[in-house]
């Protein structure tokens, strides 16, 4: 059997425009590794809204595996802007193959 390490996944919608501020703080907390992926639509507290570019803010969703140490990083740096910006952000126990590169 294949033996896997127990890491933090972290995955956070943002706006757009503010990806590489939250990639810059991932960064200082020491998680280099991540993908941006584009999120196409949602419901949200304000109602439904789509990445269709007429008067919308597009979104992106932050994914990373990393230990619990730099999760525990990051989210100690975006914590004072997690309201300001409508930041939702999740994080759970994963099970990862390859545990010394997260």
């Amino acid at each position: 059997m294949i033996q896997t390490f127990t890491r933090k996944r972290i995955d956070i919608l943002v706006d757009a425009p503010l990806c590489d501020w939250l990639v810059e703080h991932a960064a200082a907390a020491g998680i280099v590794h991540h993908s941006v992926l584009p999120v196409e639509s949602g419901l949200g507290r304000t109602g439904p809204w789509r990445d269709e570019g007429f008067g919308t803010v597009a979104k992106r969703m932050f994914l990373a595996l990393t230990n619990e140490d730099k999760a525990a990083a990051l989210l100690e740096r975006i914590a004072p802007h997690i309201e300001r910006y409508g930041l939702v952000v999740a994080l759970q126990d994963v099970q990862v193959v390859r545990g010394e590169r997260f």
